[in-house]
């Protein structure tokens, strides 16, 4: 009886915890108990408390493997040239920032080259607004930022909240990842949505980003906007390399 209670405590203390963390951007009909981030028969049996359990459940995701493609070169270009100021305004007016980023993102297991993402989204402006409604450093839509857990109301929007849009958006990645396992495809979805870059997938006998891209699959805004994204990541992670005189921040 006593093994059958620590059991449902441990089960109830995961519902808990681990499901909401999972959120509601997309359906896990496919995956399975280990994928869903739940504990198996065999690690309830083991003796571990649900906090060391709901530790080991939570796993680092493998960093991107981002390189320099032509259109990753193009947007290196612009950021060495025309567009230095979105660098430097990151690497020096934004560092604060990007490393308390840093923290959280390291907290949901979710790789810090990622970071640049809010970069290419806002400039790191926690006040940021589009005129489609997306808002934060994040630009998350209402939806999506409610879906997370993020309140959004008259009286309360807490997308324009640094650290809690941070770990809304870390969890976003995180499930973006668990249904495409590609960061490149990742990146697509969080420009073009979920349901877009899936039914790319569907009419497609590959899944390679930049072959799909280059074949016009997706539109021109997420075309850019990955490759963006990787050469800020690509500079941020290395600014002496490409021009840039100031402290390695991400990687």
């Amino acid at each position: 009886m006593t093994s059958l209670l620590r059991r449902l405590s441990v089960a109830l203390f995961l519902f808990a915890v681990v499901i909401p963390s999972v959120g509601c951007g997309f359906l896990h009909r496919n995956l399975g108990v280990g994928d869903l981030g739940l504990a198996t028969e065999d690690e309830l049996s083991s003796g571990r408390s649900p906090q060391q359990l709901s530790v080991q459940v939570a796993r680092v995701l493998p960093k991107p493997e981002f390189g320099v493609t032509p259109e990753v070169q193009v947007e290196l270009d612009r950021f060495m040239k025309q567009d230095r100021g979105t660098v430097e305004r990151v690497l020096q007016e934004r560092a604060a920032e990007l490393e308390k980023m840093e923290e959280v993102f390291a907290g949901q297991g979710v790789p810090r080259e990622l970071l640049t993402v809010a970069a290419v989204e806002s400039g790191l402006n926690p006040k940021a607004a589009s005129p489609a409604g997306a808002k934060g450093m994040w630009q998350f839509m209402r939806a999506t930022a409610q879906c997370y857990g993020l309140k959004v109301n008259s009286k309360q929007d807490d997308r324009l909240d640094p650290e809690r849009s941070t770990v809304a958006a870390a969890k976003h990645l995180r499930d973006l990842f668990t249904k495409f396992n590609d960061w490149h495809l990742v990146l697509a979805a969080y420009n073009a949505g979920s349901g877009a870059v899936g039914k790319v997938l569907a009419r497609n006998s590959e899944a390679d980003f930049w072959n799909l891209a280059r074949g016009g699959e997706f539109p021109g805004e997420t075309r850019r906007f990955v490759p963006r994204v990787i050469a800020l990541s690509l500079i941020v992670s290395n600014p002496d390399q490409y021009g840039f005189s100031a402290a390695k921040i991400v990687g």
